[in-house]
């Protein structure tokens, strides 16, 4: 096995396994609390949407651990989807179990910059990568104008 592809699902499970801390429970009672129902995938929705988000990301992570560590950039990528994947994860607990919702759409924004960053990156070092990530950034259109939408609608 290849040290990229150890390397890639290692990130992807850690980061995973923080989201899941950082949620905690009651996942399906509080998107269900939410005003913006109309606006919102269903709960399976979003487990496919995380599902594209974690392939997305170790493809992402393993064509940057596949390129020679002395490749110009390829830590500053490296270091960009982590911060990527650690933002969403983070997102979850104020999403979650702060209930902050301005919080909430100012992180997304926040995260948004960094996926543009790290798409701009990709497209300079690894094309494939950035190909990834595309649809990604397309998704984080609606993400962000969600984000907008259930801090509006919804109480504090």
């Amino acid at each position: 096995m290849s040290n990229a592809l150890v390397y890639s699902l290692g990130l992807c499970a850690v980061s995973l396994a923080l989201e899941g801390l950082c949620a905690g429970g009651g996942i399906r009672q509080r998107l269900a609390e939410l005003r913006t129902s109309l606006y919102m995938p269903p709960l399976w929705g979003w487990i496919v949407i995380g599902l594209f988000y974690y392939v997305m990301c170790f493809a992402v992570l393993y064509r940057l651990f596949s390129l020679p560590p002395s490749t110009a950039w390829r830590y500053a990528g490296l270091g960009l989807v982590t911060a990527l994947m650690l933002t969403n994860a983070f997102w979850n607990f104020f999403f979650f179990r702060t209930q902050n919702l301005l919080h909430v759409f100012l992180i997304g924004l926040a995260y948004t910059a960094v996926a543009i960053a790290l798409f701009c990156l990709l497209l300079r070092l690894d094309r494939t990568a950035a190909i990834w990530l595309a649809p990604y950034l397309l998704y984080l259109c609606f993400a962000n104008w969600w984000g907008y939408k259930v801090w509006k609608l919804d109480p504090l």
